[in-house]
Parts: C-alpha cells; structure tokens; sequence
C-alpha cells in the first residue's frame, strides 16, 4: 500500500494556501527541476532525448517566469503546455521507479505550466506530491509480486528527506523569502 496523498494533502495543502502566487510558481518550478536532475537522464537514455528537451525548455521557460512574472504570457504558457502536451512515450511502467520518475517528470511540468496559465493551488499541491508518489514505487518495488506491502504514513522515515525539504522551502517562502532562479537547488 502507498503513503496516502490525504494524509499528504493534509499536511500541505494549509501550508501551500499561504503562499503567494509566485511563490507557489517557484515551489512547483523547484519540483520539476528536480525531478528532472533524478530522471530526465533516464528519458536520453531510453531514446526520448527530443521529448526531455522539450520538458527541459518549458522549465527553463519556468524559472524564467519565476525571475520575472510578466514573462509568462498567456500566448507562451499556451505554447509551452502544447509542446508538453505533445509528448507521447508509451513503454513506461508506472510501477518501476525509474519510469515512474519519468512519468512524474512529465506530469510536474505539465501542471506547474497549467498552474501558470490558471493560478489554481491543487495544480502546485498535485506537483508536490509527485515525489512522494516516486518514492511510493521505490519502496513498492522492495516488495516480491505476491506480497502486500505495508500501509505507509507519512511520518515513516522513508519519507523524510524529500517531505522536509518541502516543508523547510515552504516555512522559507511563508517568512517572506524571496526566492528566484538562482534558488533552485534549495534544500536539495
């Protein structure tokens, strides 16, 4: 069984809603960029070097907005979630953790640009969770096919690497930090 996304939402969602707009536009930013150091490699690897350089643009494109919001214009979001949209790779198994990876990838850039084009928290608290959600096939994959694997909390120590830099990157922007591009390796 994986870490609950309500016992995850729970914790963060609250934490999230105090956030500013563009501060919720780094905190997404932050995610992708991060998972495309742990798996955008992965992508060139297995043949979907084109397809990474596209996710690899539209967070360049992101960290761009987050030095300077009025860069993100409705015209270039709309493009930037199209070329996003555009990509199709097939042979990925969500419950290996490496495509899991890759697919969260994917999924995090995707709606951290939908976030910028419609400025709604669930698209931030969905791309926060998604390395959880990595780490939820890292630790189902330590079990053999027929075995069940155990309930997880969120406190499990498992966990605590990846939740305790959210929520020391989101306490930092709460006290009124202000984060830019050059912040990006924050907590990581």
């Amino acid at each position: 069984m994986a870490l609950p996304y309500s016992a995850y939402k729970k914790k963060i969602q609250p934490e999230l809603a105090k956030l500013s707009p563009e501060q919720l536009l780094f905190v997404g930013t932050w995610i992708a960029d991060y998972l495309d150091r742990n798996y955008g490699p992965y992508l060139d690897g297995d043949g979907h070097a084109r397809e990474h350089e596209v996710l690899q643009d539209a967070i360049g494109f992101l960290w761009n907005g987050v030095d300077d919001p009025a860069k993100l214009t409705e015209a270039d979001v709309k493009k930037q979630l199209k070329h996003v949209r555009n990509i199709d790779i097939d042979d990925l198994d969500f419950a290996k953790p490496k495509d899991c990876g890759m697919l969260k990838l994917m999924e995090a850039v995707e709606s951290t640009l939908s976030y910028a084009k419609e400025k709604k928290l669930d698209y931030i608290l969905t791309t926060a969770w998604f390395p959880m959600d990595v780490l939820n096939a890292v630790k189902d994959s330590e079990f053999v096919m027929k075995e069940t694997p155990p309930k997880y909390k969120l406190d499990d120590p498992f966990f605590a690497e990846e939740l305790g830099a959210q929520t020391k990157l989101i306490a930092q922007l709460q006290e009124g930090k202000n984060l830019t591009s050059t912040d990006k390796n924050i907590f990581r």
